[in-house]
């Protein structure tokens, strides 16, 4: 899974050819299935408004919501950023850095994805009713407060510090020392993913906000992983940083001044 390089970036350089692709045919397959079938939801649904069928309106405007969030969802997981600039920031710990944030887009429709999810747990509970419709209860339960959670942590991001690089997830907070880093690389895991390859080390930071509930990432550890469609800048800008950063130890020390920002922002990493 080592980075190849292959189709060229924004910027004019290589990027690998782990996040070079397109869109798989069956991806583009289901995207356009799912939004016709959730237009034909929505008139289903629409049907039974004047004889006040609630339960058809209810019903219909809960699977359209999944539907739907599923198609925007997979739309911007297949994106590579929208070339959102760095900037200096921190986080609780208080150690600053230059911050990529997370894409407000993705948090969108990866919420009203996981609402749609709760919603149709509600209803199957109540259309059970009875002592079984406790279970789909518990299930809607479990993911309101999984979205709870996620949200309380917002905005996420990756924040690359002179102490090392720190990735705040929807579920999870990681953090590497630059010593124990020992390569970047672009790797597809069905999606493009962003991989700070590190060894194990007692200053390392690992907090679980969600338990073993988490979104997949940490099989990797003590890899730090990083999912590009959540990042809002260009997936190639981080990559580039990382590894100028990486390679340039005497440079670390910018890391938490404006001249890094500069610096990514005007494109003086990739070399």
């Amino acid at each position: 899974m080592d980075a190849v390089e292959g189709a060229t970036g924004r910027d004019g350089t290589p990027e690998p050819a782990a996040w070079s692709r397109r869109r798989s045919p069956a991806v583009l397959a289901t995207m356009a299935f799912l939004g016709a079938l959730t237009l034909l939801v929505l008139l289903w649904a629409g049907t039974g408004l004047p004889d006040r069928d609630w339960a058809r309106v209810v019903a219909g405007a809960v699977l359209a919501l999944v539907m739907g969030s599923t198609v925007g969802f997979l739309a911007v997981a297949a994106t590579r950023g929208s070339g959102a600039a760095p900037r200096l920031g921190s986080w609780s710990d208080g150690v600053q850095g230059v911050r990529f944030d997370y894409s407000t887009a993705t948090y969108c429709w990866f919420s009203l994805l996981v609402v749609g999810c709760v919603l149709v747990f509600l209803c199957v509970g109540v259309a059970i009713g009875s002592v079984l419709g406790v279970l789909p209860a518990a299930g809607a339960a479990l993911l309101g407060w999984y979205l709870v959670v996620m949200l309380r942590h917002a905005p996420g991001g990756l924040l690359l510090s002179p102490a090392g690089i720190a990735h705040r997830g929807p579920t999870n907070f990681y953090a590497v020392p630059w010593s124990a880093v020992r390569g970047i690389e672009a790797w597809d895991l069905g999606t493009s993913a962003l991989v700070v390859k590190a060894h194990a080390s007692p200053q390392s930071v690992l907090r679980r906000y969600t338990g073993w509930f988490d979104t997949g990432e940490l099989r990797y550890l003590p890899f730090l992983v990083v999912r590009t469609y959540w990042l809002a800048a260009d997936r190639e800008a981080i990559r580039s940083a990382l590894a100028f950063y990486l390679a340039h130890p005497e440079l670390r020390g910018e890391l938490g001044s404006e001249a890094a920002v500069r610096r990514i922002a005007e494109g003086r990493t990739g070399a």
